[in-house]
């Protein structure tokens, strides 16, 4: 039989990848945290070519007891590139956001005074008919309330204050408004329809991470997302430094001078752990008191959370490793 392993590249190997299997062929795809650990373990020399680091994961597959192990889910890729692109789009949504609440600032300044939540869709809706303090002061009160969830009352105060700003639209702002709302409007539905491809896969995974209190389809996704396989860790304090979350870079809660934590490792895996960190400190009496017991010690809160997280890796490793779901009881 002939096996054929190479190194996840990124997008960059699903083509050759998707083609070998189609032809019949066992491909293996190693992690390069993995290969890199293999590596040291053979005592190479650090000269790098692409010759001998064929021969290192060559070695690499032949040494492997179950290297089926390293055989990538198709599932996954799916989910990688479901849960990566939903990043990307509420990155660009983030952005129009943005600038809404800049041009709204410069139009109609006074409108948050009023009104709380400047993203509700009524809010939406009312800047889309009258996208100008000018043209809401001018409306007639009875189409203010044909928009949904506006009351009367809200309305009001609304029309009242927009007859008092010192906001100015131009034609140009206004319509720049206006568009700005509608890209936010379609980043929301494609959010949403990934979400559910998201939510058909996970379904069909079944995945235990989602018993872990906090942790629902998105954050899970990412998680497994980024792991692909656990079998690819040989323990937890592997899956925590290819998570950029190992003690040499946070065990003082390092961060870097602009106040973000030094970059190492999944950025995205990184990211869904703190946040997971942050709910099951929430819904979890268990992680509750660890956290509060850290911040009781003196550490500052992200440096807790990030302890938090870490405690966590452990938590998803072994569910996922054992195929067990989460139990409170069991904690210690």
């Amino acid at each position: 039989d002939v096996q054929i392993a190479l190194e996840s590249t990124g997008h960059y190997n699903y083509n050759i990848v998707t083609f070998l299997r189609e032809l019949g062929y066992n491909v293996f795809v190693y992690n390069p945290f993995i290969i890199k650990q293999f590596a040291k373990s053979q005592s190479l020399r650090k000269t790098k070519t692409d010759r001998k680091d064929a021969l290192l994961i060559a070695r690499k597959l032949r040494s492997d007891v179950t290297p089926e192990y390293y055989q990538t889910d198709k599932s996954m890729d799916e989910l990688k590139e479901l849960t990566r692109y939903q990043n990307r789009l509420i990155q660009s949504r983030s952005k129009c956001k943005n600038l809404y609440i800049r041009l709204l600032d410069i139009i109609f300044p006074e409108l948050h005074r009023v009104i709380s939540n400047l993203h509700n869709h009524f809010v939406y809706e009312l800047l889309t008919n009258y996208p100008s303090p000018q043209k809401i002061a001018r409306a007639r009160f009875s189409s203010l309330l044909n928009i949904k969830r506006l009351t009367a009352d809200k309305a009001h105060q609304i029309q009242e204050t927009a007859k008092r700003t010192i906001g100015n639209a131009s034609p140009a702002l206004s319509l720049e408004l206006v568009q700005l709302i509608e890209s936010i409007k379609h980043y929301d539905k494609q959010i949403n329809q990934v979400q559910e491809e998201i939510n058909r896969l996970m379904t069909e995974l079944n995945s235990p991470i989602t018993s872990i209190p906090g942790i629902g389809n998105r954050l899970g996704a990412i998680i497994l997302a980024e792991i692909k396989n656990i079998h690819n860790f040989k323990n937890s304090n592997q899956l925590q430094a290819f998570a950029g979350l190992d003690p040499a870079i946070y065990q003082s809660g390092q961060m870097d001078n602009t106040g973000h934590m030094v970059k190492r490792g999944s950025s995205y895996l990184r990211y869904a752990l703190i946040q997971a960190a942050k709910l099951i400190s929430i819904y979890s009496p268990h992680f509750k008191a660890y956290l509060k017991l850290k911040i009781s010690q003196g550490k500052h809160y992200n440096v807790a959370v990030t302890l938090v997280a870490k405690k966590l890796i452990r938590i998803i490793y072994h569910l996922l490793k054992n195929n067990q779901t989460f139990d409170e009881a069991k904690l210690r």
